[in-house]
């Protein structure tokens, strides 16, 4: 009977993980140069209205979680049918995610004043966001380390288009618009050409999965809800401001959010995709320790780093730097709570047969678990809102209050997710490999505060950004030195790691 027969692709935890990561880290450094660019070619009210647009575009991808969920779990446990019938409703979706999104564009012209047209001409990031996301949902129960391999691709090409665009060209906001959504449209055909090499994409629809999905709505839609309002943020805050100069901020502030919130991600795609196979607490304390071990040293640089960081977008952007911290410790509390939830989710069976018993579904942790995570968002935009509305003028303030309510929400959580994690995937927690990457970071910060890289502004970015990647280097030097002495599980992950290039170059 299908539904029963677990899909058995070859996940390779490890490999999927440090590739996706290492794509993370080649993408911070090319955002670098992406970031200088933008940030320092556009006015403060055009980098705030960037910020705006990626917000919407956000929001309204958010819906296609509604069958990508669902998707995920089907296609694994052998419904063949499950990725031609969701990618055929994520092309419907594209019709009603247009309507509202013309809808916002005439609603945010009537807020600020200005910025309908570029508002639309950003509604094909949202047509490309959608339907990268629901291809890189296949991917990861397939293939994860696809993720890592598109990233390099996409990454480079928005970097070169952006230089070309906007520094040769000077087109300005619209040039950086369009930068992005042709280096997407490449990277969605380089990962469907070998998804479609796999066999994992196709166009057979059921309407029966389309019923069973529609049925059982409410777990994935909890999930709607929430990347709603994460991604939606910057938006609400420019509603409840009526002003983009907060949005600017905040985009400051979470520069530090992607690396740190990446680092999750390029974990939970090869977990979620084991667990769904058969429950390993081998897997998890894996993925933590990895977790750990990319988290610890991006959480200390950007605390640390946060000064410099804030003006490598622009100086103007100084006053703003105690929000690279906190937005970092709000996305390393959300990180950890990724990995657990996917835990969670990959542990949980009851719908393995297809979905039977909404009962059972609605008892189970596949909708305590969202709707927990969904209460904790609405918890920190019910601080949020009132205390903006306090300290309404204050740009930077208004700003920090809302992450700091974002912080308020999610860390209760932590804790719940861990135990319920624990019981349903027996697994230890890798208290050892905690205490090394403390011990490392620790040694980093010290170095970071004695050399004086915490006080280094970048006025000049090729005068002074050279000496920023040499502190970092050095940082990087001296975290995995520490880790190679403090760490067993790393000495041993670096030796399974040279052993592997060995192979490769004896083969070649």
């Amino acid at each position: 009977m299908r539904g029963i027969r677990v899909r058995q692709y070859r996940i390779r935890l490890r490999y999927s993980t440090i590739v996706n990561y290492v794509s993370m880290l080649y993408r911070m450094l090319v955002a670098v140069g992406f970031v200088v660019i933008v940030a320092r070619r556009l006015s403060i009210r055009e980098f705030g209205l960037w910020g705006i647009i990626f917000s919407i575009a956000s929001m309204l991808t958010s819906p296609v979680q509604l069958w990508i969920y669902w998707v995920q779990r089907f296609y694994s446990r052998g419904y063949d049918e499950a990725s031609g019938t969701g990618l055929i409703l994520t092309f419907a979706y594209w019709i009603p995610s247009s309507l509202v999104y013309l809808l916002i564009a005439i609603f945010e012209e009537r807020i600020l004043g200005w910025g309908f047209w570029y508002v639309v001409l950003g509604l094909p990031l949202l047509l490309l966001n959608v339907l990268d996301n629901y291809i890189m949902g296949i991917a990861s129960v397939v293939k994860p380390e696809l993720r890592g391999y598109r990233g390099f691709i996409y990454n480079t090409l928005r970097l070169f288009l952006a230089y070309i665009l906007i520094v040769e060209l000077k087109t300005g906001l619209t040039g950086a618009l369009l930068a992005i959504e042709a280096a997407m449209l490449v990277g969605i055909i380089y990962t469907s050409l070998i998804l479609t090499t796999m066999r994992a994409l196709s166009l057979k629809f059921s309407k029966n999965l389309v019923f069973q999905w529609i049925s059982a709505f409410y777990v994935p839609f909890l999930m709607v809800l929430q990347s709603f309002l994460r991604g939606g943020l910057r938006a609400i805050v420019s509603w409840v401001t009526g002003s983009e100069i907060p949005i600017a901020y905040l985009n400051v502030g979470f520069a530090s959010e992607a690396p740190l919130l990446q680092a999750s991600q390029a974990t939970t795609p090869a977990l979620y995709a084991k667990i769904l196979q058969e429950r390993r607490g081998s897997d998890v304390e894996v993925s933590l320790r990895l977790f750990l071990l990319f988290t610890s040293f991006t959480l200390i640089s950007f605390a640390a780093l946060a000064k410099p960081v804030a003006s490598l977008y622009n100086p103007a952007y100084l006053g703003a730097y105690l929000l690279i911290p906190l937005v970092a410790v709000y996305a390393t509390f959300n990180s950890f709570l990724n990995v657990y939830a996917t835990t969670i989710h990959g542990a949980v069976s009851v719908d393995s047969r297809g979905i039977r018993s909404h009962k059972e579904i609605v008892k189970s942790y596949l909708f305590k678990v969202p709707l927990l995570r969904l209460m904790g968002l609405i918890i920190s935009y019910g601080l949020a809102i009132p205390l903006i509305l306090l300290v309404k003028g204050d740009h930077l303030l208004e700003a920090t209050v809302a992450v700091l309510a974002l912080i308020v929400g999610s860390t209760p959580l932590l804790a719940y997710f861990h135990r319920v994690a624990v019981s349903l995937v027996p697994h230890k927690s890798p208290y050892r490999e905690f205490a090394s990457s403390l011990f490392s970071s620790g040694l980093v910060f010290m170095y970071y505060f004695t050399s004086g890289a915490t006080n280094l502004v970048i006025s000049e970015f090729w005068e002074d950004a050279p000496l920023l990647g040499l502190h970092l280097t050095v940082a990087i030097v001296i975290y995995i030195v520490t880790k190679y002495l403090t760490s067993s599980w790393f000495r041993n992950l670096v030796k399974k790691g040279l052993e592997q290039i060995l192979r490769f170059s004896s083969l070649s």
